[in-house]
């Protein structure tokens, strides 16, 4: 198994880590490490030093387990691991080696024993101990901050927030905004309960629009199934919404979240106006947020949200433009030298290509960007600031 990258921070030696091993009749044992190294993206090391009861059980049972502490956001992970060999020199020896003399020179203590080996060991797998993180969870009234956000940012009116419960199928409601019926009607949320256990089982972007109509159509269905006798016809009011949206809020791939958004009438440009790919940032930006927002105060959490709100915009709105999406890397080049000043053969000199291949560029970027001339692909690009977008 590939090591995520977002990982990596937990192999600087930050926090102490441990190893648990176990003898082949079963007895476990525990030994307290000073730092695992990651030697590349399906390995991990550590020193063997004073890791006698430990190494004989790995030469017995080659399984074990390292619990290591993110010193970003003090999550706890289990990495599954397989010893695979020890390393009595070679490039890994030394590196540990010296690593481990480095800081002991830097801290005046000497060295408790020389290192013996590099004890390597093939990932398995990687679990993130949420029943140890509890502590770092948000409060409730966090989710409610970031719905209020969410609210004024992209005009959703009708929001609520879900975790996942404790069953596979459950989620519990932490916070809502603007739900007509929430905390009188006990079946106000019932459409969005549903919304949220879907995204939940299929960890997916739901988007359902023209209910009504969807509803009318099942309507008659159902009328035609009740005069045969089948079963009662579906029925709806005129408050039921015009359309749903809900997308996953993932922390180190784990599910922290569903936001759920419900359209009324004139709403539906609103809620559906925001692209996949834009909501599935959106959503990895507020995952990172949530795991250290409970050590923010209270009245600095909403320009928290709304900064990286804001943030995750900008970054699509400059993804989206078709200087990105739709010019080449070559014509990016173009177009940023144009806005410079240089001339077609000055742009062809340091390009390394002809002035006709120049030319040719241009009328392109023309057609993509939809600009007449010269002067207002200057104009696009200083507007835009994407002076420094053409040195790839």
């Amino acid at each position: 198994m590939m090591l995520p990258i977002e990982l990596m921070s937990l192999f600087e030696g930050a926090w102490p880590a441990c190893l648990v091993t176990s003898s082949v009749e079963g007895i476990p044992n525990i030994a307290n490490l000073t730092r695992v190294w990651c030697t590349e993206t399906r390995h991990v090391a550590i020193a063997n030093q004073l890791l006698n009861k430990s190494f004989r059980n790995l030469e017995e049972n080659p399984l074990a387990l390292l619990k290591i502490v993110n010193p970003q956001d003090l999550i706890h992970w289990e990495i599954s691991v397989r010893y695979i060999r020890s390393d009595y020199e070679g490039t890994l020896f030394e590196q540990i080696r010296q690593d481990i003399e480095t800081v002991s020179w830097v801290a005046g203590v000497p060295l408790p024993a020389q290192l013996r080996s590099a004890v390597v060991f093939e990932v398995v797998s990687v679990r993130q101990c949420v029943e140890e993180s509890v502590h770092l969870k948000p409060p409730p009234e966090t989710y409610g901050d970031l719905l209020n956000v969410l609210a004024a940012v992209h005009d959703w009116n009708r929001l609520s927030y879900w975790i996942p419960g404790e069953t596979d199928e459950d989620v519990k409601l932490q916070a809502s905004r603007g739900v007509p019926g929430a905390g009188v009607d006990e079946s106000a949320f019932d459409s969005m309960k549903r919304l949220a256990r879907l995204v939940k089982s299929e960890s997916r972007i739901v988007r359902l629009k023209n209910i009504r109509s969807q509803l009318r159509y099942l309507h008659s269905i159902c009328s035609e199934s009740v005069e045969q006798g089948d079963r009662p016809a579906a029925t709806f009011t005129e408050g039921t919404p015009v359309s749903y949206l809900a997308f996953p809020i993932l922390s180190s791939h784990a599910l922290a979240g569903i936001v759920c958004c419900e359209g009324a009438s004139g709403q539906m440009e609103s809620v559906h106006s925001v692209e996949d790919r834009y909501l599935a940032s959106l959503a990895a930006k507020l995952g990172e947020v949530l795991l250290t927002i409970s050590s923010i105060p209270a009245p600095e959490r909403e320009a928290l949200f709304k900064q990286v709100i804001e943030l995750a915009k900008l970054q699509w709105q400059k993804e989206a433009d078709p200087f990105h999406s739709s010019l080449s890397a070559r014509e990016r080049q173009v177009a940023v030298n144009v806005a410079k000043g240089l001339t077609n053969a000055e742009i062809a000199k340091q390009l390394f290509i002809s002035p006709r291949t120049v030319t040719t560029h241009l009328e392109r970027i023309y057609l993509k960007l939809n600009v007449p001339s010269r002067a207002a692909l200057t104009r696009y690009v200083m507007e835009k600031g994407l002076l420094a977008e053409g040195s790839e």
